[in-house]
C-alpha cells in the first residue's frame, strides 16, 4: 500500500476512534441497543414480523458499531506500517 493510502486510512481510524469516544455515540449506540432488545421481548406470539424487524434493527446498529472499531484498527496498522516506511528511509 503506498503512503497516501496508508495515511487515509490512519486519518479515518482516528476519526472513527474520537466517533466512538464521543460521549453521544456510545449513548445512541447503548440506548439503540437496549430498546431494541426490550421491544423485541414485548412482542406478542404473532408480531414475527415486528420481531424480525427489531432483531435486525439491532443487529444492524451492531454491525455500524463494529465497522467503526474496525476502521480503527485499520488505522491503528496503517500508522504501525507509515512508521515502519519512514523508519526504513532514514
Amino acid at each position: 500500500m503506498n503512503p497516501s493510502n496508508l495515511q487515509d486510512e490512519k486519518n479515518r481510524g482516528e476519526k472513527a476512534r474520537l466517533l466512538l469516544e464521543e460521549p453521544l455515540i456510545k449513548e445512541a449506540f447503548e440506548l439503540l441497543k437496549k430498546e431494541y432488545k426490550q421491544a423485541i421481548f414485548q412482542t406478542k406470539y404473532n408480531e414475527g414480523d415486528t420481531r424480525t424487524a427489531l432483531w435486525q434493527a439491532y443487529h444492524i446498529t451492531d454491525k455500524i458499531e463494529n465497522h467503526l472499531h474496525t476502521v480503527v484498527e485499520t488505522g491503528k496498522l496503517a500508522t504501525v506500517q507509515l512508521n515502519q516506511l519512514k523508519k526504513n528511509s532514514t
